[in-house]
């Protein structure tokens, strides 16, 4: 009699919980005998998952990959929202999501939209011993009056409501279909910076609905918001049957070591969702998955050295493994499979993506004259 395979063995620890997330976590059946590398006649959806937390590594790691891709392209005026079908972000995360997405700023320039919105003098004291932070003028100047059925791509910004005691999710396709769901872009991005200063009300551009924000940044690591919206939403992706047809880049923080309580849960809730993610994956995470975050070793680590730090590799019941490359070599083979799935794309005659349109789009009253204003700091009216 043939002896029993043990629990302890990684591959059959692998092999079940491969299943059970796909299943459970996803909703999905299970992919058995496909091979990594096999590649969906219509492509792969390319998501862009930004922690919350990550701010300065998550600017400089896309600063990085748009650099990589205008080299690789011969593009110099190619984005990241060029390259990517979808956003998710939270917290600080939510805000450069929404600069790239809504907005369609370079890295470059969402990085420095994103230091102004910090040098702000945000705190203030309420009578209750509370902070709030008080409306951003930066962000007022940037985004105007768009609202999310303005940006370019599928935008989704996670929060908790109060009013609900549940999750929430800003999602672009929601506010197509109705303007109940349909939020301004600059009230959206202030509720997703509100973690830890108590509580902000976000309203429907039509009223109907509200929003009670608390701690948007309680879902630190966003990336299976994205996947499962990919996976249900057939309407906007339509071959999307499985992860193998799905390609993520998720971005964490520098990996110091923390001691406080919410620094501490943030992590855990972080890490706990990059390894539900690894492992539902599989074997195709080689290829359809990246995680760009610090490995914790160097305390005081800048965005910079981050990225020339050894990336880390989720294992199952074991933590994380250091891997051979650097997160600037991982985010550059990113980038050339960015680019190999754009250039299949121009050949293809299946669209991957069918993206919604907008019946009655608005007009966003910022501008590219705006915007240099803001980046400048320059308070003199534009002169033509």
């Amino acid at each position: 009699m043939a002896a029993s395979p043990s629990l302890d063995s990684p591959k059959l620890c692998q092999d079940i919980f491969s299943i059970l997330e796909s299943q459970f976590l996803f909703g999905v059946s299970p992919v058995r005998n496909s091979s990594p590398s096999a590649i969906s006649p219509a492509g792969k959806v390319r998501i862009l998952s930004i922690d919350g937390g990550a701010g300065d590594l998550a600017a400089a790691s896309l600063i990085r990959l748009e650099s990589s891709l205008r080299r690789l392209s011969g593009d110099p005026s190619a984005s990241i929202s060029h390259f990517f079908d979808l956003a998710v972000g939270s917290g600080s995360g939510a805000l450069l999501a929404s600069l790239l997405f809504a907005n369609n700023l370079s890295a470059s320039d969402a990085s420095l939209i994103l230091r102004k919105i910090r040098l702000e003098k945000p705190k203030t004291r309420t009578l209750f011993g509370g902070l709030f932070k008080k409306e951003s003028k930066v962000l007022e100047k940037v985004c105007g009056e768009a609202t999310l059925k303005d940006a370019s791509k599928p935008l989704l910004i996670t929060c908790y409501d109060l009013n609900t005691g549940a999750p929430f999710v800003f999602s672009r396709a929601d506010a197509v279909e109705a303007d109940g769901f349909d939020f301004k872009i600059r009230d959206v991005c202030e509720a997703a910076a509100c973690q830890g200063r108590g509580n902000k009300e976000v309203r429907s551009v039509d009223g109907e609905t509200r929003i009670r924000v608390v701690d948007a940044g309680l879902v630190v690591n966003p990336t299976t918001v994205g996947i499962t919206h990919v996976i249900h939403n057939k309407q906007e992706f339509p071959f999307v049957n499985g992860l193998e047809d799905v390609f993520v880049l998720s971005i964490g923080g520098n990996g110091a070591l923390v001691r406080d309580a919410a620094s501490i849960a943030g992590t855990c809730q972080a890490d706990v969702v990059d390894q539900a993610v690894a492992m539902a994956f599989g074997e195709s995470r080689k290829n359809n998955y990246v995680r760009i975050q610090g490995n914790g070793i160097n305390a005081g680590s800048t965005a910079e050295d981050v990225l020339t730090e050894t990336c880390v590799e989720s294992v199952m019941f074991q933590g994380k493994k250091l891997m051979k490359e650097t997160n600037a070599e991982r985010l550059e083979w990113t980038a050339e499979e960015l680019l190999k799935e754009q250039n299949r794309r121009m050949q293809s005659k299946i669209p991957t993506v069918f993206i919604k349109p907008v019946a009655t789009p608005r007009t966003s009253s910022s501008s590219a004259m705006t915007l240099t204003t803001v980046l400048t700091g320059s308070s003199e009216s534009p002169r033509y």
